[in-house]
């Protein structure tokens, strides 16, 4: 449809976190060496796409599809759109769907630019400790609305290779990688292939800027030099790593934050065969973003010691307090109160005003019942909240020595009790300023357990 040919909004999401030394003896990161981007232990690909797309996915309109792009989805079987879609607070008609592997996430692109979908592409990547890649790969969330504010779609093209690169077989943790040498030569001629084509489609020599993005870094390389690449996509994806099917969306948000109104774009996506886009960037590109730029984000990380990223990712068994597991949720009552589980709803009260979290038909404020309907449900999960109250639990199951728990007022009425997150427990102090994040609470029985906890407000730290 012309009117939803390209992108109309983007945004991209970096963890808190950066690994830049795997070493367990402390050795001091090399010198300009890659830096890998890393998920808190509440994270996961559900969590980081909820982050990426809530900046900018209120103006979806009904019908459009949710999809989700990523090789590290938390269920086997279960749809984990679903769960965005509901934290989102989407309309019932917009169908979820998720998209798997590699490719997924060109893939995800493809399908935003064509049907004006609305998309994330999000992943969390496993490596075994020491493995030659460790602090090459990363994770990362990128989300795109299909239109024309941000870019205009001018050409696309692709080649589908089947070959064994990057695998993993089911319930196994870590990626199987055959030897980069090898499969290089082959991602780089389909890449290159891909590249020339969208190029001579489009009417073009050559783009203003190239973003290249692979699994194989070998070939990665080789395009950016075929293609004349400056090397800044390079450069990202260094103080990254290569985030598995965010990758694309990662690198060619990173672009749009710098490319200027009329400048065109190069990406190509070089995974199972080659992927290649050639936007023209729109005049609304600089109001098309949601939250900070892929930069800004580089630069407001944590540097994250080994032995505490081992423990988060379960990779150093250590022994934890004498408590028993946390509860598993159950599908009742998460049905029953979806909309304060996944939409932090509070109810506001018909008499006096006063918003009560979680709802309830008793108003918290002036005690008086049956003032709250399904129309007095308010959302609070894009407010700001200040601590009055800290707690340190000691005890906490969670792969941390200890957690913070703080009650917290919400601007424009509202109280949360909730975990805190993104900030070591002692930081955490009354008169914080601190906004609400998704995240994953604990996994019992196999059930994933997510609700909101609060993190500390980027500009206030």
């Amino acid at each position: 449809m012309p009117d939803q040919h390209g992108i109309d909004a983007y945004a991209a999401y970096l963890p808190a976190y950066a690994l830049n030394s795997n070493s367990l003896e402390g050795a001091p990161p090399a010198h300009s060496g890659p830096v890998r981007s890393v998920a808190g232990f509440d994270e996961d690909a559900v969590t980081m796409a909820v982050e990426a797309l809530r900046h900018i996915v209120g103006g979806t309109a009904t019908g459009h599809q949710l999809l989700l792009a990523t090789t590290s989805a938390p269920y086997e079987a279960k749809t984990a759109a679903g769960i965005v879609h509901e934290a989102l607070g989407l309309d019932p008609g917009a169908a979820a769907v998720d998209l798997r592997g590699h490719r997924s996430g060109a893939s995800a692109l493809d399908l935003v630019t064509r049907t004006g979908a609305c998309a994330a592409m999000a992943d969390i990547r496993f490596t075994r400790p020491g493995a030659p890649d460790e602090l090459a790969q990363g994770d990362a969330g990128a989300a795109f609305v299909g239109g024309r504010r941000a870019a205009v779609l001018l050409s696309r093209a692709g080649r589908t290779t089947e070959l064994l690169e990057r695998w993993r077989l089911p319930g196994e943790q870590h990626d199987r990688v055959w030897d980069e040498r090898f499969t290089a030569d082959i991602l780089r001629a389909a890449a290159v292939r891909a590249a020339r084509h969208a190029l001579a489609d489009a009417g073009l020599d050559t783009a203003d800027h190239v973003v290249v993005s692979s699994s194989n870094a070998r070939a990665a390389a080789a395009v950016r030099r075929a293609l004349g690449g400056s090397g800044e996509d390079a450069r990202i994806e260094r103080a990254t790593g290569f985030t598995g099917a965010a990758h694309p969306g990662l690198l060619l948000a990173a672009a749009l934050d710098e490319a200027q109104p009329g400048q065109t774009v190069l990406l190509v996506s070089a995974t199972e065969g080659a992927d290649a886009f050639v936007f023209r960037v729109g005049d609304g590109v600089r109001s098309a973003r949601g939250g900070p730029s892929v930069r800004e984000q580089i630069q407001d990380r944590q540097v994250l010691a080994y032995g505490r990223y081992l423990r988060w990712r379960g990779l150093l068994d250590v022994q934890g307090p004498a408590r028993p597991a946390a509860p598993a949720p159950a599908a009742p009552p998460m049905h029953r109160r979806a909309g304060w589980k996944f939409r932090l709803e509070g109810s506001r009260c018909g008499a006096c005003g006063s918003i009560t979290a979680p709802p309830g038909r008793v108003c918290a404020s002036c005690g008086i019942a049956g003032h709250a309907d399904s129309r007095s449900k308010v959302s609070l999960r894009d407010k700001v909240a200040r601590v009055v109250s800290v707690t340190q639990d000691h005890l906490t199951t969670m792969p941390e020595p200890e957690v913070a728990i703080v009650i917290a007022d919400v601007d424009g009425g509202g109280r949360l009790s909730a975990y805190a997150t993104d900030a070591p427990a002692e930081d955490v102090v009354v008169g914080m300023e601190m906004v609400p994040t998704f995240r994953r609470l604990w996994t019992t029985d196999a059930i994933h357990n997510y609700f909101w906890k609060l993190r500390p407000r980027k500009d206030c730290h």
